[in-house]
């Protein structure tokens, strides 16, 4: 019978090596070399490298004077973020390319069918806009309508799990600029938290350290639309225990503040959750926005004309003309 032998002492025959495997067959003596072996080497490098990026996450947070740094270093980041957009541009292409005709056909019927409805549906937009316009000035209101918007593109996501953020194709050369509202087509998705050259950061209304003030349409309570760290939830704080707010009210931006401009969707009570003895009621509410689902946003300009000419869709390799 076969025997295994190992030796942890070291020799200066190759036989007694630490590590090393021999087996004894009938007195002949094989030598088997381990499989895998550990660097030293590697693993302090590793080591160097994770307190590295430590010490520069910590840099950031702690220190305001390395955000020029941080803004000069974005035009390096720039390209790598073009490559690796590119595979999925690619594969959007290529799945594009291979559609069946089939399919393209009846996409194009529906197409035609939804433009067809809303050309009838705009037929009466031009005579609604005036008349609301007529009673704003009646009732002396100081609200100017429509604002400025500019369509964006989605460029990344952050991974973190509780970290709720993704970066656009618009940055400071396209007229950007922090506290920037951004919207899809169901309602507000969140606002600019840094700004770059090319491309600009926005912080999602489901982030932890995300609120909106809000109001609620049918009671006109105001309350603070808070995010809870996932996409498909929020929280509804500063709401008695006997506030008049019930499932299926629905929520929108305030104006207060400033920094969202007013009457934009934001979510919907879902559940309404009342303890006796406790002074504030616990609400919970769904967001109106795709807020994991979105490719295309808009940016706001608060308070400012209509350009339609900034309706155009800026390519998604390059977020400035």
């Amino acid at each position: 019978m076969a025997r295994l032998i190992r030796l942890g002492f070291q020799g200066a025959s190759p036989l007694f090596a630490p590590g090393v495997c021999r087996v004894i067959r009938g007195g002949r003596i094989d030598i088997k070399q381990p499989l895998f072996t550990i660097d030293p080497g590697l693993t302090i490098k590793t080591l160097l490298l994770v307190a590295f990026a430590i010490l520069l996450m910590v840099a950031d947070k702690q220190f305001p004077a390395i955000q020029p740094l941080r803004y000069g270093l974005h035009y390096l980041v720039w390209p790598i973020q073009q490559l690796v957009a590119q595979p999925e541009l690619l594969g959007q292409g290529l799945a594009k390319e291979f559609a069946s005709r089939q399919q393209l056909i009846e996409e194009n019927q529906s197409l035609r069918r939804a433009n067809v409805l809303l050309q009838a549906k705009l037929l009466t937009f031009n005579a609604l806009q005036a008349e609301n316009l007529r009673l704003r000035h009646l009732l002396r209101a100081s609200k100017t309508l429509p604002i400025k918007v500019k369509v964006a593109s989605l460029l990344a996501v952050d991974l973190e799990p509780y970290a709720q953020r993704i970066v656009i194709n618009q940055g400071k050369i396209d007229g950007a600029h922090v506290g920037q509202a951004v919207i899809d087509a169901r309602g507000l998705l969140g606002q600019i938290v840094r700004v770059g050259p090319y491309s600009s950061e926005v912080l999602l209304i489901s982030d932890p350290s995300s609120a909106v003030p809000v109001i609620d349409l049918r009671s006109g309570l105001r309350l603070l639309a808070v995010g809870t760290g996932q996409a498909n939830v929020l929280e509804l704080k500063s709401a008695a225990n006997t506030a008049d707010i019930k499932e299926g009210d629905r929520m929108v931006t305030s104006g207060l503040g400033g920094r969202f401009p007013p009457d934009y969707p934001v979510c919907t009570v879902i559940a309404v959750i009342r303890t006796p003895g406790n002074p504030f009621a616990k609400i919970a509410c769904k967001p109106d926005a795709f807020l994991d689902k979105h490719r295309t946003v808009l940016l706001l300009w608060n308070n400012t004309p209509l350009d339609h000419s900034s309706l155009t869709l800026p390519s998604t390799a390059s977020g400035h003309s």
